[in-house]
């Protein structure tokens, strides 16, 4: 299975409709329109009639069965948890991504939960001492706006991608709230993309949090206590291009501005 073909089969399995076409589900399952019909007599999909030919195929019903027949990776995020790459430690894997020279970086952000609190202003909102949390993260304003200012000098735009749990349901998410407001202020970039759209890509693990640079994809990791603990380098080529295109395309076609997230989080918790 080619990384090109992972990505295509994320990208259906990102906010799809509740059921699939015909095209769709040959994709996933690489089946015939013949055989698809013959596995929803046998029971193992579940379909709609559309016309004298024409099926859709039920979502959940077709990544099921894929889940049963397929013995690699169904979808791009399952290549990144599984495939073998170099472990970098915390300090080796900031040091590279501030080598990055240009293009774009991508930071998916998924995880909400992070403890123990392993820097300031966490911590203190880690103890309820939301105030100053405030405090010190606008107090890192500054340094964030000269930040985004040498990168972009260098040809480099960082694009933060988040999804969210919703509502914010743990003390990491709302911190991570207020974090990306105070980026955004200082001129960064932050699109969120609602959890719901990604159900079905989870269907087995949460969404890894990820750094994509032109050159390799980090895929974070954590230790059994939920510290932060570095991340696996992956440098294939193809999934490297691949990974940067699907979050590229889930902050274009599926995500909205972090904005519009703050405005229904103040609406909701009002």
């Amino acid at each position: 299975m080619s990384a090109h073909d992972l990505d295509q089969r994320a990208r259906i399995l990102t906010a799809p409709s509740r059921y699939l076409t015909t095209a769709h589900t040959r994709t996933l399952t690489g089946h015939g329109a013949q055989t698809l019909v013959r596995l929803t007599q046998e029971g193992d999909l579940i379909a709609q009639q559309q016309g004298p030919k024409s099926f859709t195929y039920n979502a959940r019903s077709v990544l099921s069965y894929c889940r049963r027949s397929q013995s690699g990776p169904l979808t791009l995020f399952d290549a990144l948890t599984t495939v073998h790459g170099d472990h970098l430690t915390e300090d080796e894997v900031t040091s590279e991504l501030r080598r990055t020279a240009s293009g774009t970086w991508w930071t998916l952000v998924r995880r909400d939960q992070q403890v123990p609190p392993d820097w300031p202003s966490w911590a203190r909102w880690f103890e309820g001492e939301h105030g100053q949390a405030e405090q010190e993260l606008l107090a890192q304003k500054p340094r964030w706006t000269q930040q985004i200012r040498e990168e972009r000098a260098r040809g480099l735009i960082h694009r933060t991608l988040w999804v969210p749990n919703a509502p914010l349901r743990t003390d990491f998410g709302q911190y991570t709230l207020a974090q990306f407001t105070h980026v955004v202020a200082a001129g960064g970039s932050v699109d969120t993309l609602p959890v719901w759209k990604v159900e079905l890509l989870e269907d087995q693990r949460p969404l890894p949090d990820l750094e994509v640079t032109p050159r390799a994809v980090y895929v974070r990791t954590h230790t059994a206590i939920g510290a932060r603990d570095g991340a696996v380098r992956i440098t294939d080529p193809g999934l490297v291009k691949a990974t940067a295109g699907f979050v590229a395309w889930a902050a274009r076609q599926r995500a909205t501005p972090l904005s519009d997230f703050v405005r229904w989080h103040h609406h909701d918790a009002a």
